[in-house]
């Protein structure tokens, strides 16, 4: 019986995501995904850091600097 459970807390412990606390992660959504996406098609930089910002993200979070730099590589228009 204590092998199931620690089978079931391990199981538990993978299925969770690791989390440092220190930034709040962008809601995983259909409008936010179709948002992000019309910023890289249309907007601009500015834009999509206000987004970014308004939905939990700051300018020292690494995955705003990621999303970012993808944006300026790939995405459209810097203002």
């Amino acid at each position: 019986m204590s092998d199931e459970k620690e089978i079931r807390e391990v199981v538990r412990a993978e299925k969770q995501p690791e989390r440092s606390g220190k930034y709040k992660p962008l809601p995983r959504n259909r409008q936010t995904e179709r948002k992000i996406a019309q910023l890289f098609e249309n907007g601009t930089e500015g834009e999509l850091m206000q987004f970014l910002r308004a939905n939990g993200l700051h300018d020292d979070s690494p995955r705003f600097a990621e999303i970012v730099k993808f944006f300026r590589e790939h995405g459209g228009k810097r203002r």
